[in-house]
C-alpha cells in the first residue's frame, strides 16, 4: 500500500478541475482523485480531505491525505503528490495514536440511520411518552412539546443524564431547561457513538476504550444528484488504541472503516505513541 499526501498543482488547469469537482458536491473530490489512478476500473483508494493551515498550500486550499494499493499516478500534473510504501508492521498490544473520519449508522427496518440522530430521537419520543405527549413528528416537534410541559422533576432527569457524560461540568452553572436538553441530547448522541465505535473497533481488530476517544466535527452533508433529502453525516474521531489481532486491523486499514468511503470517510491514520 502507499500513503499519499495531495495539493492541487500550481497550475490554472489544476484550478479549474478543482472548481469543477466543488460543483458536483462531496462526490466530487473522489472523482478528483481518481484521476491519479486511470488505470483503475474500480475505486482502490480512500482519502481524507483537510483545508490547509497556510504551511504547505495556501490557507484554505485542500490538502488529501490518499491510502492505496497501487502508487498515484500523476500524469496529468494536476498535483504535487508525496508518496511513501505503508507497510506497518504490528503485534497484538500494540499502541497507537488514530485519526479516523466516520459514517457512523445502524440499519434499522432494511433501512440505514445516522447513529446520532437515531439515538436523539428515541430519546426524545421516550421523554414524550413519560410525559404522555404526542409523540408523531419531527424531532424540533418533540422537543418543542418537551420544553413547554416538563416539569422541574423531568430536568432533573435530564440533568442526570448529562451528569453521566462528558458535559457533566456544564452543570455548575444552573442550567435553563433549553441548555438541559440540548446537554442531554449531545450526552445521548455521543454515548451511542461511543457503543457504535466500541462495536466497529472489535471488528476491525483494536481495543479502544471510551476514555481514549475524542470526537468532534460532526457534519451533515447532502449528496448532488441524489435527489431531494440525500446527504450522510460524518464526525472525526481521535485518541489511541491498543492492537489486538494485527492482520485483521492491517486489512481493515486497506479497506476502510465503515460507509461512505468515496465521500471521504474510512481512512484511518495512525502513529506510534
Amino acid at each position: 500500500m502507499y500513503l499519499s499526501r495531495v495539493t492541487l498543482a500550481d497550475a490554472p488547469s489544476a484550478r479549474a478541475e478543482l472548481i469543477k469537482s466543488m460543483h458536483k458536491g462531496v462526490y466530487g473530490y473522489h472523482q478528483l482523485l481518481w484521476r491519479l489512478f486511470t488505470q483503475q476500473s474500480e475505486r482502490s483508494f480512500l482519502f481524507r480531505h483537510e483545508q490547509s493551515d497556510g504551511r504547505l498550500v495556501p490557507q484554505g486550499e485542500p490538502v488529501f491525505y490518499v491510502l492505496s494499493r497501487e502508487q498515484p499516478d500523476n500524469a496529468e500534473q494536476l498535483f504535487q503528490v508525496e508518496s511513501r510504501p505503508f507497510l506497518p508492521q504490528l503485534k497484538s498490544g500494540d499502541q497507537l495514536g488514530f485519526q479516523v473520519r466516520v459514517n457512523p449508522t445502524v440499519c434499522r427496518n432494511g433501512k440505514r440511520h445516522d447513529v446520532l440522530m437515531d439515538a436523539q430521537q428515541k430519546w426524545l419520543y421516550q421523554e414524550a411518552q413519560s410525559l404522555a405527549l404526542p409523540t408523531e413528528g419531527t424531532k424540533k416537534n418533540l422537543k418543542h412539546r418537551l420544553l413547554d410541559m416538563a416539569t422541574d422533576e423531568d430536568i432533573q432527569r435530564w440533568n442526570t443524564v448529562i451528569e453521566n457524560g462528558r458535559y457533566c461540568d456544564e452543570l455548575e452553572a444552573r442550567l435553563g431547561r433549553s441548555s438541559a436538553l440540548e446537554l442531554a441530547l449531545k450526552t445521548i448522541s455521543e454515548r451511542a457513538l461511543l457503543t457504535w465505535w466500541k462495536q466497529r473497533s472489535q471488528q476491525i481488530g483494536i481495543q479502544c476504550s471510551d476514555d481514549a476517544v475524542q470526537a468532534d466535527g460532526y457534519l451533515q452533508h447532502h449528496i448532488k444528484g441524489k435527489g431531494t433529502g440525500a446527504m450522510f453525516s460524518s464526525i472525526n474521531l481521535s485518541g489511541s488504541l491498543i492492537v489486538d489481532k494485527p492482520e485483521t486491523f492491517i486489512e481493515s486499514l486497506a479497506r476502510g472503516v465503515g460507509r461512505s468511503k468515496a465521500f471521504g470517510c474510512g481512512l484511518m491514520l495512525i502513529r506510534r505513541i
